[in-house]
């Protein structure tokens, strides 16, 4: 569907009673698949949000109002762990969708403050709970025999136990039969690792969770809101967090985890090392192509360029191609790469991992990963390849890429445009094993069964193009660390990094400079 298409969906239409007033919700894609879900015969339980600013709270609150008019007598309830966030979050939302809908107090409906509901006029009624844990009712025995035609819990996150939850649905069968309905429960949340992320995203090994048929989630990020200037200013604000908030608030990202200080690439931030960095790119300047043939979670293709600046070089990651399947094949990544960048007249250069350059790794006799990239990059006209014989020690080169981030290599600096996300997740949670290599857990999709590992392809992908197109500061590095004090760093010392450098002793050879033109 089109991105006009998307916008302009509206909500299901709705058989709104002789004289309700006339309601209009106009949401964004997101949300409007979110109502179908709630208004359909299969879905029981939906888990909306994943993100801050994700329109969760007016998708809620309208869903509900629209209930309670839809359905005359019919009884719902709204929940959150505290009631004091229900008072001064909440209500409001509620109020705010009341007086958008033309609903006037005291006519077509009444607050009872008391008592926490709101009485409508055609006789429904949507009540306020607190269902935070209470040690003198750890049962939730507060329930009783309640009974709801629905139920959305906000914020679900928030210090909700799981049991509460589990006996609230429980409640929910008034009227169910004669409205024709089944059992809704909405629950809105962001990422955090509580109960949500194991019952509907990931379990306790990180495998992700296979829904029932009966339970659905949907993701909506700041992004999905169709309020374009709150999106604006909001996404300032989520922006300016903290690397592993603003993974989960702005990303919406359920793995994201504070750092432990077990992170292979331990001088990574999102803060210095990422920006809006594609609109550098330069079509007079070569594009450095860097590849990981590992197909699922997907395959990877990054795509790099090197400026030159009064200090040295910075090379800059403007762009990921990480498709999933059916285009997680290395012919379909490099199709997808030339729908953007097919018209760079410029030099391209081809990295990536030297395993590829195996005839195995494809069924056709003859052909390896490389040669079917560079046929289908055929058509651009100054394609090489610059592969190494080898991959480059793991923790070798994870050592000297942190350095790089952390600034002690002098002259040269890595850069990650923000919309790289895939890359950026990798730096952030990619572990250091006890072997001093990456550790590459392994998952299972629920779905297909195929196990693989999450993390660790796109930043391998650059291993690869950071190790050969700046082979003179890695190969100081190694030098450095394998010949423990045998002198100052040479960078450190203040030379220039692609110049030859001098002998360090009379039988040493000078490295070369790299023949690289950047």
């Amino acid at each position: 569907m089109s991105k006009k298409a998307k916008k302009q969906a509206a909500a299901p239409p709705a058989a709104i009673p002789a004289g309700a007033k006339k309601l209009r919700f106009v949401p964004s894609w997101k949300q409007h698949l979110a109502w179908q879900a709630l208004e359909d015969n299969t879905t029981e339980e939906l888990v909306y949000g994943g993100a801050a600013g994700g329109g969760k709270s007016w998708l809620g609150a309208s869903w509900k109002i629209y209930r309670r008019l839809r359905y005359p007598g019919s009884r719902g309830m709204t929940a959150r762990t505290i009631f004091n966030d229900l008072k001064e979050s909440t209500l409001i939302t509620y109020f705010e969708v009341l007086s958008r809908w033309g609903m006037e107090a005291g006519k077509d409906y009444a607050y009872h403050g008391t008592d926490h509901y709101i009485q409508f006029a055609n006789g429904s009624r949507e009540v306020f709970k607190a269902l935070g844990w209470m040690p003198a009712d750890p049962d939730y025995q507060r329930l009783g025999s309640s009974e709801y035609t629905d139920i959305w819990i906000e914020e679900a996150g928030d210090g909700l136990p799981q049991k509460a939850a589990q006996i609230a649905k429980s409640r929910i069968r008034w009227k169910l039969p004669e409205f024709g309905l089944i059992p809704k429960l909405l629950i809105t949340c962001n990422p955090g690792y509580h109960w949500i992320r194991n019952a509907y995203f990931y379990d306790d090994e990180d495998n992700p969770v296979q829904l029932k048929a009966d339970q659905k989630v949907i993701k909506a990020l700041v992004t999905d809101n169709p309020d374009l200037d709150f999106v604006k200013q909001y996404k300032k604000n989520l922006e300016g967090l903290s690397d592993y908030d603003r993974a989960r608030l702005l990303e919406g990202d359920w793995n994201a985890v504070e750092k432990t200080g077990g992170e292979m690439y331990s001088q990574f931030s999102t803060e210095t090392h990422s920006g809006a960095y594609a609109d550098r790119y330069d079509p007079e300047l070569p594009l450095h192509i860097t590849l990981d043939f590992n197909t699922a979670p997907y395959m990877t293709l990054n795509v790099h360029q090197i400026y030159q600046t009064d200090e040295g070089f910075e090379a800059v990651q403007l762009a990921e191609f990480c498709p999933v399947s059916p285009d997680n094949t290395t012919k379909a990544t490099c199709r997808i790469f030339l729908e953007k960048f097919g018209d760079h007249e410029a030099e391209v250069f081809v990295y990536g991992d030297p395993s590829g350059k195996k005839e195995d790794t494809r069924s056709e006799k003859g052909h390896n990963d490389f040669t079917i990239v560079l046929n289908e990059l055929d058509v651009m006209p100054h394609v090489t390849k610059r592969v190494g014989t080898s991959a480059p020690s793991v923790s070798m080169r994870c050592n000297w890429i942190s350095e790089v981030h952390g600034g002690k290599v002098l002259g040269l600096t890595f850069l990650y445009d923000k919309s790289c996300r895939n890359t950026l997740q990798d730096y952030q949670k990619v572990k250091k094993g006890a072997d001093g290599t990456k550790e590459k857990r392994r998952v299972k999709d629920p779905n297909t069964g195929i196990s693989y590992e999450p993390y660790g392809h796109t930043s391998d992908a650059n291993d690869y193009f950071y190790c050969k197109a700046f082979a003179t500061q890695y190969k100081q590095f190694k030098n450095r660390k394998r010949r423990p004090g045998s002198g100052k760093n040479k960078e450190a010392a203040g030379e220039n990094p692609h110049t030859p450098a001098p002998k360090a002793a009379p039988r040493a050879r000078p490295a070369r400079s790299p023949k690289n033109r950047f």
